[in-house]
């Protein structure tokens, strides 16, 4: 039944609907009214066979009386021949009698009766006159007038009702057409819609019932908004189109069932495929992975996206394009999900790692080599280093040997030439040193060259023992020494010292360089041009052991305070009793509680890249004194270290202890050795310059120690020169030393600088001074050193 409903328009619907209810109504009216009227209908006739009862006993009451029967006979005969009785019986002690007759002809159809199903009325009446029974009547009434009563009224309301369901039928036809017209105008648009026209619009009449009104204008409105949002939505999709478009990444989307819906022009370029044929292609084909890790093998990532709802799968592939080549490609996939939680594809972000992944492999070439050279860098030496240490734990019968090779004289070809004459020369003494080395046996491994740093080179020896490392280090000595570099028409020879370590299965990588520097050091201080060998019983070895130990001790005497400032005075020779200046000498207190002078130290800071930390200490703690202790005017003198010449930012740091203090910077003098000047002229004379922007002194200590003291002279924009004290010791008895500070006297008096002398212990040499005309003087004669700066102080 319910699949034959689903065939039935809504107008068939309701005319069966409407068809059953009438036929109900009808049915339920028609049987209610006919057991009304058999009801009344037997109400009725019984109360008329009451009358008829009534009547027929007052016309025997005579006879009866009488006693005359033959009349009482013939009463009852006519009365059933000229009513409906159909039976009539009369009896007493002495008579009976009873009469039936035919009942008179009803007008009503048969099965009306049958339906009515009426039974005949039966009253039972005595004859009673002044106390005495004549007789008692019993009389039965036929149904036939009573049913052709109501046969003829029911039939007028039979034919009521019929007419008037015809008339309600039309009424409602009449209705359902009138409504159906804006259904069918509503279901019309919807379809239209449905089929995709979205200009379709409801139309109805201004007559149409509200209801139809306000449905019509919401699927209106409906399908404005609609429009609107699939104008947005095309916006979007033409935004997002051309965003994914311009990206520098390939972009490919699946559908849920892993087939190609769209390629971006980035993706057409890595895979080779043209969107339009690519598209309902499956995505293994269009774009086929070969993975490069094993977390991945077990799929195309698309597909294990569709399979495994992951929410993003990331990793490292070769793509395989249309053509045939490989690209190795970094991607990225990620679920599509529809509004209710299901997937609806996947999309996959292709990058071309090519460029990538070349310049990280230049990037560990360049990690572990050096770049000027080609040869490995530092860290890929100390890592060949931690090797060979680990080979000797597991293998303890094995030698190993490691030179620090240092070259001598490579400054000057820098200094001379410029830098890219000194990086030409390095690349040359690579390929000399390499050209240099043995070739290995077959199966054992080969040496490693690098370089370490600057000028400085390494070279690891496997399975060697000390006389052959020996023999190969002098190799490489006389093969740097007989090399030529010729720059500009000069030719320049260079030597090289080379400290050599044999290694041990405790060392750790950190005491191999450390102690084959040491070596490479001691070799140059006993000439250069030679091999040490590092022993831990060696004097000199021991010496630059203790420099090391330098290290860890300036941070803790830092830490505990335990360095002093003292000042000397630097007199005018013509008037030393003028104020004259100071100059900053620096002291500690060692673990025992011992004064003492920073020779080590100093050597140790310069060597490991301490000294700016402790010249800066120094700068620091005199501009504060001076700004504590307004009442002294005098100025005061700071030597500095060669590595804070170069250092980039010192300039920058008196600037701002100047601009926090307020101090005159005219009170400031800096002492520069002149082997701190000589090694980097350029720095100095930038610094130099700087510092007396600022309104500092400037002075060359150690004067004339030097060979160059005269030629770097006349570049250098200083106002003092100290002459070194091995001249001035023995000035009043030497008379060559006399001739040596009277020509640096001359030449400080034509250039327009301060002459300075050091180590006056004795007045002759005082009066010495006076004589060749020397500005100031410094010594023990004249001031010993004293604290001013300080914990003694305190």
């Amino acid at each position: 039944m319910s699949r034959l409903l689903g065939y039935l328009s809504l107008r068939a619907r309701l005319l069966l609907a409407l068809s059953a209810i009438l036929c109900i109504v009808l049915g339920v009216g028609g049987a209610v009214a006919l057991n009304a009227a058999r009801q009344v209908g037997g109400q009725a006739l019984a109360q008329v066979a009451e009358r008829e009862a009534e009547v027929l006993a007052l016309s025997l009451t005579e006879p009866l009386i009488l006693g005359d029967y033959g009349a009482v006979d013939q009463i009852l005969r006519r009365s059933v021949q000229t009513s409906d009785i159909t039976h009539v019986h009369l009896h007493n002690e002495a008579h009976r009698i009873e009469v039936r007759g035919p009942g008179r002809a009803a007008s009503r159809p048969v099965w009306f009766a049958e339906l009515l199903g009426m039974a005949p009325a039966e009253v039972r009446q005595s004859i009673v006159v002044g106390g005495r029974s004549y007789g008692r009547l019993q009389l039965t009434l036929g149904p036939g007038v009573m049913e052709d009563r109501l046969w003829r009224l029911l039939s007028r309301v039979a034919i009521v009702s019929v007419l008037s369901s015809l008339v309600l039928a039309l009424a409602m036809w009449w209705i359902m057409r009138a409504n159906l017209e804006g259904l069918m105008a509503i279901r019309h648009a919807a379809r239209r819609l449905l089929e995709g026209d979205m200009d379709a619009r409801v139309h109805l009449s201004p007559h149409a019932p509200p209801e139809l009104r306000d449905t019509a204008a919401a699927i209106n409105a409906a399908q404005s908004r609609l429009q609107q949002q699939l104008a947005q939505l095309d916006a979007d999709k033409e935004r997002w189109r051309v965003t994914l478009d311009s990206v520098g990444e390939g972009v490919v989307v699946t559908d849920a069932e892993g087939s190609v819906r769209f390629l971006n022009p980035v993706a057409e370029r890595l895979t080779d495929w043209v969107e339009n044929e690519a598209l309902g292609r499956p995505v293994d084909a269009v774009l086929p992975l070969a993975h490069e890790d094993q977390t991945a093998a077990d799929g195309h990532p698309a597909h294990r996206i569709l399979r495994l709802a992951q929410h993003t799968l990331e990793g490292q592939a070769q793509l395989l394009t249309r053509t045939g080549a490989r690209i190795p490609v970094h991607y990225t996939a990620a679920p599509i999900t529809a509004a209710d939680g299901g997937l609806c594809g996947a999309v996959l972000v292709l990058r071309d790692d090519s460029e990538r992944r070349a310049m990280l492999s230049e990037l560990r070439r360049l990690a572990y080599h050096d770049p000027l050279t080609g040869l490995p860098n530092r860290r890929a030496v100390e890592g060949r280093i931690e090797r060979a240490l680990r080979q000797l734990k597991e293998s303890p019968s094995r030698q190993h040997a490691f030179f620090y090779i240092d070259l001598d004289q490579f400054k000057l070809v820098n200094d001379t030439c410029g830098h890219a004459a000194g990086d030409d020369l390095l690349r040359e003494l690579a390929g000399v040193m390499q050209n240099t080395l043995p070739t290995p046996r077959p199966g054992a491994e080969p040496p490693v060259l690098g370089r370490l740093g600057g000028d400085e080179f390494g070279l690891l020896l496997f399975d060697t023992d000390q006389a052959a490392a020996e023999a190969l280090a002098n190799r490489f000595i006389e093969a740097i020494r007989s090399y030529t570099y010729r720059h500009g028409g000069r030719d320049f020879h260079l030597g090289a010292s080379i400290g050599l370590i044999l290694l041990a299965a405790g060392d750790d990588t950190g005491h191999v360089l450390a102690r084959a520097d040491a070596a490479c050091y001691l070799a140059k201080r006993k000439g250069r041009n030679r091999v040490a060998l590092w022993r831990l019983d060696d004097e000199g070895l021991r010496s630059q052991s203790e420099e090391m130990e330098w290290i860890g001790r300036l941070e803790r005497y830092f830490a505990e305070g335990r360095f002093q400032l003292w000042r000397q005075r630097v007199v005018c020779v013509r008037d030393p009793t003028s104020e004259g200046y100071y100059e900053v000498l620096l002291r500690y207190t060692d673990a025992s509680g011992v004064l003492r002078t920073p020779q080590g130290l100093l050597a140790a800071a310069e060597r490991y890249g301490l000294a700016p930390s402790l010249d800066r200490w120094v700068v620091r703690q005199v501009i504060a004194y001076m700004r504590d202790h307004p009442e002294c005017t005098a100025r005061y003198a700071v030597n500095l270290s060669a590595q804070s010449l170069s250092d980039p930012g010192f300039v920058e740091f008196v600037r701002s202890q100047f601009a926090l203090t307020g101090v005159d910077p005219s009170r400031l003098q800096f002492e520069l050795t002149e082997t701190s000047v000589v090694y980097d002229v350029d720095t100095a004379r930038r610094f130099i310059d700087a510092m007396r922007s600022l309104g500092c002194g400037l002075a060359l200590d150690d004067f004339g120690a030097g060979m160059s003291s005269f030629a770097y002279l006349k570049g250098l924009a200083a106002d003092t020169i100290k002459i070194d004290g091995a001249f001035v010791r023995q000035l009043d008895t030497e008379p060559l030393d006399y001739v040596i500070v009277n020509a640096i006297a001359q030449i400080g008096r034509d250039l327009g600088l301060k002459t300075v002398a050091e180590f006056v212990e004795t007045e002759a040499i005082l009066e010495k001074l006076g004589q060749i005309g020397v500005d100031y003087a410094q010594g023990f004669h004249i001031h010993r050193p004293e604290p001013f700066i300080g914990p003694k102080l305190e």
